[in-house]
């Protein structure tokens, strides 16, 4: 018997179930529908058979066009690093780790204390991102706020392109997504090249419930068109932007999520769409949105069943907390959050790094959870049972009361199959006084900083970077003219 990857093992949903939840959103979209503050969408809708109220600007999606939608997507994307090493593809149980992107403060890990997140913040987490083994592709995790807002992804992209080889996923702020391709195709020479190779993706939302932002709308688009990934999912809050309920939730985003596809699937047949959403409790008691919610966990591990259902390539959450400080809740929830959608099977999970409900950023959480994906990694990789790893020779050899210590079968699967932490202390108490005494903080601090001082990212060439340069500075002078 052959080594069996146990990604996606948790499967909450029967079959029945599963379709209850398509149906239902299939007479949601054709008899709710959703509400579309962009013309150009509208049109496309209505030409395509979609009931529009250009008054109330609601469109009523048929059920043929939802599932032709789903059968026009992509089963497996690829997701392209700078370096053609770190490329990545997504489809099946194939799982994929990343940081988060978009907070707003960066935490000092020594005093706790916060300040405003600045581009520099950007390039530090890209170039740790890119050290890591463990993490597969980059966004922002902070973002860039010592420029002005209109220019924020434009900064961040500017930071990512040069500090990391890996697949680069920016948020979508709002800004004209024609600057961040020409920037990526910059890079890799030209737009053709690419749609060959889609170094960029984007993470995109609609607005709950059931409403597509005009600005957003036309980057989705226009993503669509230049055929690069597009992670378009809700972030319903229960109680709040969605039902209060698990099962009504699931169904709200799974009709803003699919009614995004059909706009996609419209404008640019086949086009890389990527499943998912983001949808948590709303505390009734602080009003938060939480990140650390067994709901939320919950609604993560339904909507890569869903994802499977469809046959798409899936978005997922870990890696995060409500902590504001990197204490013990937060590598709890960072754990459990981890484990949670790796073991769902989703392909790209997102949120490394992120305290306070995402709004903080901590560079040492990161260093952590590279070293949680790395054990989950291995707690799911499945096991060999071939007849050298059940070794029944070996066992009768050595019989009762011996020792295996000594045996070459020791050494060879210690190395195999025994997971090494490089961050985790397991000295005896001894070993660990003698080396200081560190805490688990004070050893990712430690670790964190050696890799910000010694990584270095393979530089763009000079006619790269002054391209890159003179859209960034094109951008500046159009967007706040």
């Amino acid at each position: 018997m052959g080594f069996v990857p146990r990604f996606g093992i948790f499967d909450p949903l029967s079959r029945d179930e599963i379709e209850r939840i398509h149906q239902t959103t299939l007479t949601l979209l054709e008899r709710t529908g959703v509400k579309l503050q962009n013309d150009t969408a509208l049109r496309v809708l209505a030409d395509a058979g979609a009931d529009v109220d250009n008054k109330t600007r609601v469109a009523r999606i048929p059920q043929y066009m939802v599932e032709e939608s789903v059968r026009r997507a992509q089963r497996s994307i690829l997701f392209a690093g700078r370096d053609p090493a770190r490329d990545i593809r997504l489809g099946g149980k194939r799982v994929h780790f990343g940081t988060g992107g978009g907070a707003i403060n960066r935490i000092d890990p020594v005093t706790s204390e916060i300040r405003s997140a600045r581009k520099e913040d950007v390039a530090d987490a890209c170039r740790l991102v890119d050290y890591l083994p463990n993490v597969d592709f980059a966004m922002s995790l902070f973002c860039s706020r010592d420029v002005p807002q209109k220019l924020v992804s434009i900064h961040d992209l500017d930071a990512m392109l040069h500090n990391t080889e890996k697949p680069v996923m920016i948020v979508d702020y709002g800004t004209d997504v024609d600057y961040l391709i020409d920037m990526a195709a910059a890079v890799v020479g030209g737009r053709e090249a690419l749609r060959k190779r889609p170094i960029l993706g984007m993470y995109s939302e609609p607005i709950s419930p059931l409403t597509h932002g005009r600005e957003h709308v036309d980057n989705v688009m226009k993503f669509a068109k230049a055929m690069l990934p597009v992670v378009y999912i809700s972030s319903p809050l229960m109680g709040a932007s969605s039902p209060a309920s698990i099962a009504g939730t699931v169904v709200q985003f799974n009709a803003e999520t699919l009614s995004g596809n059909v706009l996609m699937q419209l404008v640019s047949p086949g086009s890389p769409y990527i499943y998912g959403a983001d949808a948590t409790v709303m505390d009734m008691r602080t009003g938060v949105f939480s990140y650390g919610a067994p709901e939320w966990m919950i609604t993560n591990l339904i909507l890569a069943t869903m994802g499977r259902y469809y046959g798409l390539p899936t978005w997922s959450t870990g890696g995060c907390t409500d902590s504001k400080v990197l204490d013990g809740q937060a590598t709890w929830e960072a754990s459990l959050t981890l484990y949670n959608a790796a073991a769902s099977g989703a392909n790209l999970i997102h949120d490394f790094g992120f305290l306070d409900f995402g709004l903080t950023g901590s560079l040492e959480l990161v260093t952590i959870c590279d070293e949680i994906a790395s054990s989950v990694r291995r707690a799911l990789s499945g096991e060999s049972l071939d007849e050298a790893a059940i070794s029944l020779e070996l066992i009768d050899k050595i019989g009762p009361g011996g020792s295996y210590l000594a045996t070459a079968h020791t050494r060879s699967f210690f190395e195999r199959e025994h997971w090494k932490p490089q961050l985790i202390d397991r000295n005896t108490r001894r070993m660990w006084e003698a080396r200081g005494r560190r805490s688990l903080l004070e050893r990712a601090t430690e670790n964190t900083k050696k890799i910000l001082e010694s990584h270095n990212v393979k530089a763009l060439t000079p006619e790269t970077d002054n391209t890159i340069r003179e859209i960034v500075s094109r951008a500046e002078k159009e967007i706040l003219a």
